[in-house]
């Protein structure tokens, strides 16, 4: 029996593949508890296992002696290795470990101002994410990235590295490396209380904006300054002359604060109003709506980001800013519904193709499936094909 353990995309790709490669019934999901078994902003293990005629178990109701290999991929438990005689027991960690042990690693490398983080595949043994090391795979972390960015990038690396190691996971030719104890850290679930989250403008403008960014992940909070939810900062020039933490200027829109030791404006979230301006603003307009969001890849309760407006609605100069600041080409919403797909409806719609080549030349691959499994090329006729170029 081969068990996958945990939530979100990363873990609903390995129930797939393995269901694909090795069928149903050899397959055992665990979803996390708070798994209810719907798709929000991430995919559900629970609902997918059920789409695939996959058992679902809890830790304590598996039978132990069966489990000959154990994947836990974002997994909510402690795996205690004792009780699994018989099984090579794996886990991947959103970390370059032994950096970032334990929890909540989508926040400290951003807190920290790293440049670099990664995903660790790693032996489970008996202490937290301290087991031998089996691949990894590092990627950079933009000076702008939030959290929530970072997260997307594990989910997106994380994916890659199941990819790249499941063959040699099912054939047991992986080969350890130990982990060092020179720039190991641990952070337990205690280490942050979610429910008296609060922003310390006590401090320096460049920490103040890494407080930002860490703590801005729009499905779960974004920071607030005197009653407002702010999105992003821009530190300026001016060099602090009142008490940190005092509004130098107020405003519906943003808020001038002193720090220790520059002025920062704070721009209030205001995302319906920028993903609505997305439709048809211009190039210059864009850059000024985007301090009003969390990042460029922020996005509404249904996954429309403002690459995905901007491409529905055929908006040429708003879809070239943005790929020109690191948009996505192959962003997507919570259904797995990719730009160029958006893009595809404009152009047959309007019979221009103008955005649509503009994200194919920037990348978009016209091979991704949606959560349903279909590519673009199944959801046009043949002459829209054509037409399209596909």
């Amino acid at each position: 029996m081969i068990v996958v353990a945990g939530k979100n995309n990363i873990a609903v790709h390995a129930l797939n593949y393995l269901v694909d490669r090795l069928g149903n019934e050899a397959v055992t999901a665990l979803p996390n508890k708070n798994d209810n078994g719907e798709d929000g902003w991430q995919q559900s293990l629970r609902l997918a296992s059920n789409k695939r005629n996959v058992q679902q178990a809890s830790l304590e109701s598996i039978e132990n002696d069966r489990v000959e290999l154990f994947l836990s991929l974002e997994y909510d438990r402690i795996i205690k290795p004792s009780i699994f005689r018989n099984a090579s027991l794996y886990n991947f960690h959103f970390s370059c470990l032994p950096r970032y042990k334990g929890m909540y690693t989508a926040i400290w490398p951003i807190l920290y101002g790293d440049q670099k983080s990664g995903v660790t595949l790693h032996e489970i043994d008996q202490g937290i994410d301290t087991g031998d090391i089996y691949a990894q795979r590092t990627f950079n972390i933009s000076s702008i990235d939030r959290s929530r960015d970072l997260y997307r990038k594990y989910i997106k690396n994380g994916i890659v590295l199941f990819d790249e190691k499941i063959e040699e996971i099912l054939s047991s030719a992986l080969k350890p490396m130990p982990q060092t104890a020179e720039r190991s850290s641990y952070f337990s679930k205690d280490t942050i209380d979610f429910s008296k989250l609060t922003i310390n403008l006590q401090c320096t403008a460049w920490e103040l904006q890494r407080q930002l960014y860490a703590f801005s992940f729009r499905e779960y909070q974004l920071l607030r300054v005197f009653g407002k939810s702010i999105v992003e900062i821009d530190i300026t020039s001016r060099k602090s002359t009142y008490k940190p933490g005092t509004v130098v200027q107020d405003s519906r829109s943003k808020l001038v604060v002193s720090t220790i030791d520059y002025d920062v404006i704070l721009f209030v979230d205001l995302l319906p109003v920028v993903l609505d301006r997305f439709r048809s603003c211009n190039r210059e307009e864009s850059s000024s709506l985007l301090s009003h969001v969390a990042g460029i890849h922020d996005r509404n309760e249904k996954g429309w980001s403002p690459i995905i407006v901007s491409a529905y609605h055929g908006n040429f100069e708003a879809v070239k800013y943005l790929l020109d600041n690191g948009a996505d080409p192959n962003d997507c919403n919570y259904k797995g519904t990719t730009v160029l797909m958006y893009s595809k409806d404009f152009s047959l719609k309007n019979m221009s193709k103008r955005v649509f080549e503009l994200l194919r030349n920037a990348g978009a691959d016209l091979s991704i499936k949606d959560f349903s499994g279909k590519i673009l090329e199944d959801y046009v006729t043949a002459d829209e094909a054509r037409y399209l170029g596909l």
